[in-house]
């Protein structure tokens, strides 16, 4: 099962950018969206290539004095299989991974 909670988020940050999370300090959110709705802005189109129709999308949000950090992982909403997690720095995006191997969709 795919949840990605404040922990995660603040083990991602540190692993990934040297930054230290206070996880009392992270906002997180869960949302259902139709393969459409995804920001192409956002995300790419491989991304977009291993998304089923529904995708469940958890965010995890921690603002510094400097900067607003967003990672969102994305999984499927039916099996809840991680697909690909996604970091923004100040709305740019910083960092796209994908979590599940390639597949045709």
């Amino acid at each position: 099962m795919c949840y990605y909670k404040a922990e995660h988020f603040a083990t991602f940050m540190s692993l990934e950018f040297d930054i230290d999370i206070d996880e009392k300090q992270v906002g997180e959110e869960s949302v259902l969206l139709y393969k459409e709705e995804l920001d192409k802005n956002l995300v790419s189109t491989e991304l977009i290539g291993i998304s089923p129709e529904m995708v469940l999308v958890h965010f995890c949000v921690y603002n510094t004095n400097e900067h607003e950090w967003l990672v969102c992982v994305a999984s499927d909403a039916d099996t809840n299989q991680p697909l690909f997690l996604v970091c923004l720095k100040d709305g740019m995006k910083v960092y796209e991974e994908i979590l599940l191997g390639t597949k045709e969709k």
